[in-house]
């Protein structure tokens, strides 16, 4: 089932939605603030965002600008303010849909049903990928080095299912990171660099490994098997 980011700072609110959310099967993610739904970015990739447009510590509209860098995910903006300059500006910022409260837990179940239906992407013909002392399973999360399997972070998961993918080839930083997150930034080159170095550490990927992940000066990644 898909995973939801939940950012609301009404305590009662996000109680009541991610209750409600979790006994329809959905993995909910909860943040009270901008600075938490920003961490919270960097350890899941949510299928839909439920984004409150008051925050305390910034506007969710000005967030969902640099959410929209992060991940395409549908972002349904939760608020009371139903003026249309404000709904306008909800959609102009990058937003997919707009419910005023108070609302009806059932309307907010379709209008998340809706969403994710329209974002939805094909199943991946290949899910997991099984080479000699690697396997890797998409459905799973996890990924097998030398008979230790990890659970993986979603986008070191992706990362490595790349790599793999086209082992011994090249694959540039820009290359990654837009298959990763469907986009490219100013940043994209450390953000590849900072989560290979994760991903090699959370699989203990070292001298005695039998594969390897290298870099080139220009930025390129490429997953070899060492023979020893």
């Amino acid at each position: 089932m898909a995973h939801i980011l939940l950012v609301e700072d009404d305590s009662d609110i996000m109680r009541i939605n991610q209750n409600f959310l979790e006994k329809e099967g959905y993995t909910v993610h909860c943040a009270d603030s901008v600075q938490q739904a920003a961490f919270l970015l960097e350890e899941c990739v949510p299928d839909l965002v439920l984004l409150d447009v008051m925050l305390p510590d910034g506007d969710g509209m000005d967030f969902c600008k640099i959410l929209r860098q992060k991940t395409q995910a549908p972002v349904i903006f939760l608020t009371a303010r139903d003026e249309n300059d404000d709904v306008i500006k909800g959609f102009r910022s990058g937003g997919d849909d707009y419910i005023t409260k108070p609302y009806d837990l059932n309307v907010l179940k379709a209008r998340i049903e809706a969403q994710l239906r329209r974002n939805a992407k094909p199943e991946a013909q290949h899910p997991r990928i099984e080479l000699p002392d690697l396997t890797i399973d998409l459905f799973a999360g996890t990924a097998e080095l030398d008979g230790n399997q990890s659970s993986l972070p979603q986008r070191e998961l992706q990362i490595l299912y790349l790599l793999a993918s086209r082992i011994g080839a090249r694959i540039s930083y820009h290359e990654i990171y837009e298959t990763i997150y469907g986009c490219d930034v100013e940043d994209s080159k450390n953000t590849i660099r900072v989560n290979i170095s994760r991903l090699k550490k959370h699989l203990a990927m070292d001298d005695m490994s039998t594969y390897e992940i290298t870099a080139t000066a220009d930025g390129e990644y490429v997953l070899r098997r060492v023979i020893f």
